[in-house]
């Protein structure tokens, strides 16, 4: 599950994200075709943005997967997170950078974008704005969080978003991705997880097979570490740019 359905900027592009407000970015046939019932359509988007619906999708480990997220932040720091997220992340993240550092959200969708106004839209540190993942950012970032967003994109939207996320970390600073893993083979949850790959995220179970770090062409300007969760259902991969 991911909490948006954002799909970032190239990393050679420089177009700025649009304002709130203005047209957004047209939807790619994947997000229309798969997600529109999840991310696209205004009622379902108030319906899954509730606790219970996250934990349910999560298998209970939202909590555990949002604090080791929130645990590579420094308060006052310039974070970007190129999607809107279902459930209390945004405000945990938001609260954890504070009122002196950045926190920009971005996503390809209006729905979603106001969606994230009405959650933390008030508080000084957030920055909001329209914007393709593949080419989000503006500047360089102490952290960029992507958090269960490769899963939901096909192999190329992978690629193209982690080097644009990749190009907008700043040197010693962090990019971090939050989603799915392999679990353990003989994870009780495992077949029903790859029948819901199945059904409902075909792109999900290209993370079984491929490293998160795969995805990033310039991969050796990182050190990179990682952490799975849950019988390795899920993954924290952090890689900090060399000075």
């Amino acid at each position: 599950m991911n909490a948006s359905v954002n799909i970032g900027m190239n990393p050679t592009s420089q177009v700025a994200a649009a304002p709130v407000g203005t047209s957004a970015p047209a939807l790619p046939d994947y997000l229309v075709d798969v997600y529109t019932w999840a991310y696209v359509a205004p009622p379902n988007v108030e319906f899954l943005d509730r606790e219970i619906v996250v934990a349910t999708i999560l298998w209970g480990q939202q909590n555990k997967l949002m604090r080791a997220a929130r645990d590579e932040l420094d308060p006052g720091s310039r974070v970007l997170q190129p999607a809107a997220v279902y459930g209390k992340l945004v405000s945990h993240l938001a609260e954890k950078i504070g009122p002196e550092g950045e926190y920009h959200v971005t996503d390809i969708q209006n729905v979603q974008i106001e969606h994230v106004n009405r959650k933390i839209g008030t508080l000084p540190q957030t920055r909001t704005a329209i914007a393709d993942a593949r080419t989000t950012g503006e500047g360089l970032y102490d952290t960029v969080c992507c958090y269960f967003l490769m899963h939901e994109v096909p192999e190329d939207y992978k690629r193209d978003i982690a080097n644009n996320l990749a190009s907008r970390v700043k040197p010693g600073g962090k990019l971090m991705f939050v989603d799915y893993h392999e679990p353990a083979f003989l994870h009780p949850m495992r077949p029903i997880i790859w029948l819901v790959f199945k059904w409902l995220e075909p792109f999900a179970k290209a993370l079984w097979s491929h490293e998160l770090t795969e995805y990033v062409d310039d991969s050796d300007q990182f050190t990179w570490r990682k952490e799975t969760f849950f019988g390795g259902l899920y993954q924290k991969v952090v890689g900090t740019r060399r000075a």
